[in-house]
């Protein structure tokens, strides 16, 4: 019994989701959502280092682009991560926050692509 309680409260702690006591109800698709927004974060932090690795090894300036919208992709998704999960109202500037970002991704990625190396 005393085993159960102790999970909740992990549940509880670690998810922010409605936890009833008993029995044990957990909110699967909050769960599901805050593990893939990790996922998704560790994941665009794991190619930012890549592709700092990359640049060490080949020297390409273009491959700074694409690992700066790499860290700007993992700033955003920590950041709406934060806000929505701590915060229980929307920020006027969130949305240009998160759109301006975006764009800068584009742009970047977009710049990496098309600028030739000399």
């Amino acid at each position: 019994m005393i085993e159960i309680l102790i999970l909740q409260l992990l549940f509880l702690t670690l998810f922010q989701t409605n936890v009833t006591f008993i029995p044990l109800q957990v909110e699967l698709v909050g769960i599901v959502e805050n593990l893939e927004t990790l996922l998704i974060g560790i994941f665009s932090i794991v190619l930012l280092l890549l592709s700092i690795s990359t640049y060490q090894k080949t020297g390409l300036k273009n491959i700074l682009y694409a690992a700066t919208a790499f860290a700007l992709f993992a700033v955003d998704v920590f950041i709406e991560f934060i806000i929505e999960r701590y915060y229980s109202i929307t920020y006027p500037m969130q949305d240009l926050v998160h759109t301006s970002i975006t764009l800068s991704i584009l742009g970047l990625f977009f710049i990496s692509i098309v600028k030739r190396t000399k």
